[in-house]
């Protein structure tokens, strides 16, 4: 039986209360707009994501949402954060998530983040703009051979973690809808990353319990010893990690996609949880929510919730995964 109906429903945000209007400009900008907004107290946010704050909870949609139900994003308003999350640190540490989107104008998103008001609003760190081309080993460009290939681009921040990414020379359906009237003309979110503990690569779980497979293009892989990609990740001297990207069935967006160093670092699961201020947890709707709770207790290392009514009045679970990272399963309407 397939679960989902799509790929990854929310990725959600932890943020102080009183960032609230700045958050939503900032989110306008990108395409995303109030679609749905509660409150809960801090006894309701306690039972529902472990983290004893009154709160003020927002989900955001983007034009693109409405092809196939994925890529919304939330908002968390803490009155009180549990932590500072992880901020604009290194991408390939354990606890680490960012949310990714494509774009039709990288440029446009670089010059707009890249200046001093920018990475002074948001602290920001902002990796180099990187060219990976498709074929390997990549052939010479010219001026009648030009670049085929993805060009990207990390954008960390206190309360965002994005990574953006344009198709030079070539197209393939997935990953987002464009909505080209925007700015940025940039897609929903379209894919969720997240770098389990060293030496651990495991995407079994998530393939039992969302019935996710290994998507076109993205099978299992080691990765990290490539220059674009060492810039981009912002690698260690000699850090080289497995991938692979996963998508529910039928669904060419909100995708996972799932890392692990072979190199020891830094375990920052406790600032990837609810209540962790920036990115701090991934929602995923399911047809059977029984049968989901049933899947994740069948793995040993994953503890989950009862079925319980969410803020916006959906059944719904919260869960840790093996490799300890936080998600939250709902119900289909």
């Amino acid at each position: 039986m397939t679960m989902t109906n799509a790929g990854v429903f929310e990725f959600m945000f932890g943020l102080p209360k009183d960032r609230r209007q700045q958050a939503l400009e900032f989110w306008k900008v990108l395409g995303f707009t109030p679609c749905a907004e509660s409150e809960l107290s801090a006894d309701e946010a306690q039972r529902l994501y472990s983290h004893e704050s009154g709160c003020e909870s927002l989900r955001l949609s983007h034009a693109g949402c409405a092809s196939f139900g994925t890529g919304f994003v939330r908002l968390f308003l803490w009155d009180e954060l549990k932590n500072q999350g992880m901020g604009n640190g290194t991408p390939i540490h354990t606890g680490s998530r960012w949310m990714g989107m494509y774009t039709h104008d990288i440029l446009q998103i670089r010059d707009s983040f890249d200046n001093k008001d920018s990475r002074q609003t948001w602290d920001l760190w902002i990796s180099p703009l990187v060219n990976a081309p498709l074929a390997k080993p990549a052939p010479e460009i010219t001026y009648h051979q030009g670049f085929v290939g993805l060009r990207e681009t990390l954008i960390f921040g206190n309360d965002f973690r994005l990574a953006f990414i344009q198709r030079g020379g070539f197209d393939r359906p997935g990953f987002g809808t464009f909505d080209d009237e925007l700015a940025f003309k940039n897609t929903e979110g379209s894919h969720a990353n997240i770098v389990q503990p060293p030496r651990s690569f495991s995407t079994e779980f998530y393939k039992q319990v969302f019935d996710l497979e290994t998507a076109p293009f993205g099978e299992a892989h080691d990765s990290g010893d490539e220059a674009p990609t060492i810039a981009a990740l912002k690698l260690k001297l000699n850090e080289t990690f497995r991938v692979e990207r996963t998508r529910a069935k039928d669904c060419p967006t909100g995708l996972v996609q799932v890392y692990s160093s072979y190199l020891d670092g830094e375990n920052n699961l406790e600032l990837s949880v609810p209540g962790s201020r920036g990115l701090s947890c991934y929602s995923m709707r399911v047809n059977d929510l029984e049968d989901c709770r049933h899947r994740i207790l069948a793995f040993d290392d994953a503890s989950v919730s009862s079925i319980q009514t969410n803020e916006f009045g959906e059944p719904s679970i919260t869960f840790t995964a093996p490799d300890g990272y936080a998600w939250v399963a709902v119900a289909n309407a």
